[in-house]
């Protein structure tokens, strides 16, 4: 007859054993949680300042724009200073049949650049995501030419990237018509 030997050694983890592998776990959940969190700020970083640029280039290039078409500045309603900069434009281009010339507005309102025609409402030229910070305008004139100088800070509206900021400078001269 054949004997059979029976294991006395228990199946299973001992303690210690548990241990270290709770901690491994714990540790590699810690760092997929710091990439993850780290990889989602840098996401939202990058859009925010996508925003900011987006808005601060396509308000330059309209600003630009409607200074370039224009006939002259109109002085009496511009404010060339940084506390309620406003830029009054005397042009053709959208006068109606019965007016030679029309007016319009650049301004800032509650942090915002707003474009206001004549006989129309204002127009937001940027949108609710930014801040306009700073702006300010600056005007030339040598001989029968005119100049602007646009300065404007634009910044993110959400404070948890608030370091996403830009800041253009551009001087446009007058066509002068």
């Amino acid at each position: 007859m054949r004997k059979i030997k029976i294991k006395n050694k228990e199946e299973g983890f001992t303690l210690i054993e548990m241990i270290v592998y709770v901690a491994l776990v714990g540790i590699i959940f810690i760092v997929l949680f710091n990439i993850i969190f780290f990889i989602i700020k840098a996401n939202n970083k990058i859009i925010a300042l996508s925003r900011v640029n987006s808005n601060a280039h396509s308000a330059m290039e309209r600003m630009t724009y409607e200074i370039i078409n224009s006939n002259y500045v109109y002085l009496p309603t511009s404010n060339f200073s940084s506390n309620n900069a406003q830029m009054s434009l005397a042009t053709k281009v959208g006068a109606s049949s019965n007016e030679e010339i029309t007016f319009i507005d650049f301004y800032v309102e509650n942090n915002t650049i707003f474009l206001k025609e004549e006989g129309l409402g204002s127009i937001a030229i940027t949108s609710q995501d930014v801040l306009v910070s700073d702006m300010e305008f600056l005007y030339y004139k040598n001989d029968s030419r005119e100049s602007i100088t646009i300065d404007m800070i634009i910044q993110a509206k959400n404070s948890a990237v608030s370091d996403s900021v830009i800041h253009l400078v551009n001087t446009v001269s007058l066509r002068s018509f």
